[in-house]
């Protein structure tokens, strides 16, 4: 059984004298797994720990200027701190040992529109131990996408959310889904997500169709009467 410890030094500063911002630095120590370090603002990821290569994982929204190179010792230095802390704390009966079945939503990043790339979002929340496996399929062949970016974020109340996603090009009746498979869960977990792209109606080109046509027939019948008109004063004015 996963028996966590999970740190958490949050805080806020200023930018600025207008806005507060809140940088969160969460770590947590695993009976079955290496200790998971990451660092959070305002909820969304800067970086994480990957202690098997030895280096931090950047978000590729944060500029490499930002990406200081003792960072990585201070998670070496979280990481010794928290194995010691676990052995200490593990034997104590006080410590409430739980498992939470995640909630799973699936939705696309932006409307659907046909041929148009998108990004299918599986939303994985209020689950522990912070331990997932997530699998995509299209029309029931399992696809291969490495996340670019993998780490379970803290909620308040010391459960986990992520978020994985899955670029695709929408084609009518395509069905994608998402399986999620916890140690909470007896089975695993299978959202499903079908394409259904809505024809764009054609009531507004026939109405301005239609309109276009009644403007050009008025300015031809107008062109006609001015012309008749001229014509028929000619001839009543007198000759001489």
């Amino acid at each position: 059984m996963f028996l966590r410890i999970l740190l958490i030094f949050s805080g806020a500063f200023c930018v600025c004298a207008e806005k507060s911002l809140e940088l969160c630095h969460v770590f947590g120590c695993y009976d079955s797994s290496d200790t998971q370090l990451c660092t959070t603002l305002d909820d969304d990821e800067v970086y994480y720990a990957d202690f098997k290569k030895e280096i931090l994982i950047w978000d590729s929204k944060i500029p490499s200027s930002f990406h200081v190179p003792w960072a990585y010792k201070y998670a070496l230095k979280y990481r010794t701190m928290c194995k010691g802390d676990m052995q200490r704390w593990k034997t104590d009966k006080s410590i409430i040992k739980k498992k939470k079945p995640p909630d799973i939503i699936m939705y696309s990043r932006d409307e659907v529109v046909k041929e148009e790339d998108n990004t299918l979002i599986c939303f994985i929340n209020n689950f522990f131990p912070p331990k997932i496996n997530i699998t995509w399929t299209k029309n029931d062949i399992e696809l291969t996408e490495e996340e670019p970016f993998i780490t379970f974020l803290p909620n308040p109340d010391g459960t986990f959310h992520f978020f994985s996603r899955l670029d695709f090009t929408p084609t009518d009746g395509d069905i994608y889904s998402c399986t999620v498979e916890h140690e909470a869960l007896e089975t695993p977990q299978t959202k499903f997500w079908e394409v259904e792209i809505e024809e764009a109606s054609s009531g507004p080109a026939i109405f301005c169709g239609l309109g276009l046509t009644l403007g050009v027939l008025g300015v031809v019948g107008g062109t006609f009467l001015f012309v008749k008109g001229n014509h028929y004063q000619g001839v009543l004015e007198p000759s001489g």
